[in-house]
């Protein structure tokens, strides 16, 4: 350690999303995964007049200038991450990839972003996307006779805004390209993997099936 800086914990805050990944979404499983990942390969060190708990997620929204950093921070961008890996996430990414040549690299998935977001009283009964991104247990409709969705909206802060925001701008970067191709490719592998597993379970049980009627 070179004199003049202090060891950064990076363990202080934990990076969960507010609703976790689901059984069986490996998008989910994967982009929640590789955000911590992420998080956690920060610098071991920092300057003594850097601000305290620098943090690479800090980093990243650097341009929010936000007046505080801490574990909300940190859930907001985890859940956003988890976001990313359902299929209205991928829509998102989706649609980015096609508006590049009118917004630009850096600002083609905020532009996506704010057509995605944008409140209709016919879509996903009137709540914004961001809104069932953000929303706790408390907030989400479980009755089992109902479609699910939200039965109320969360109490959600300028901050969270803008770290949403700025967490869409950052996937535009070169960091960000390479962190979601990286996703992407873990995605693809356990996709594959969870397509041979299946298929050898099949092949196993009709096996097993047509040795056992010969025997019959």
């Amino acid at each position: 350690m070179n004199e003049g800086q202090l060891q950064l914990d990076r363990q202080w805050l934990l990076h969960r999303p507010i609703t976790g990944p689901r059984n069986g979404h490996i998008g989910e499983q994967v982009f929640c995964e590789k955000w911590l990942e992420l998080q956690q390969r920060e610098v071991e060190f920092r300057e003594v007049d850097e601000p305290e708990h620098t943090t690479k997620l800090a980093r990243i929204i650097t341009n929010a200038q936000l007046p505080k950093f801490g574990e909300r921070e940190c859930s907001v961008a985890a859940s956003w991450a988890c976001y990313l890996g359902c299929n209205i996430g991928a829509s998102v990414i989706h649609l980015g990839d096609r508006l590049k040549d009118g917004a630009g690299d850096y600002r083609r998935f905020i532009a996506a972003w704010a057509i995605h977001n944008t409140r209709s009283i016919g879509v996903n009964g009137g709540y914004r996307a961001i809104e069932i991104m953000l929303a706790p247990a408390a907030c989400r409709n479980t009755d089992p006779l109902s479609y699910g969705g939200l039965k109320c909206a969360p109490d959600l802060s300028l901050t969270d805004y803008e770290v949403i925001e700025h967490l869409w701008l950052w996937l535009g970067t070169d960091e960000g390209a390479a962190w979601l191709e990286d996703c992407q490719r873990e995605i693809d592998r356990r996709q594959a993997a969870a397509w041979r597993a299946e298929r050898e379970f099949d092949n196993a049980t009709n096996t097993g099936e047509t040795a056992k009627a010969g025997k019959e």
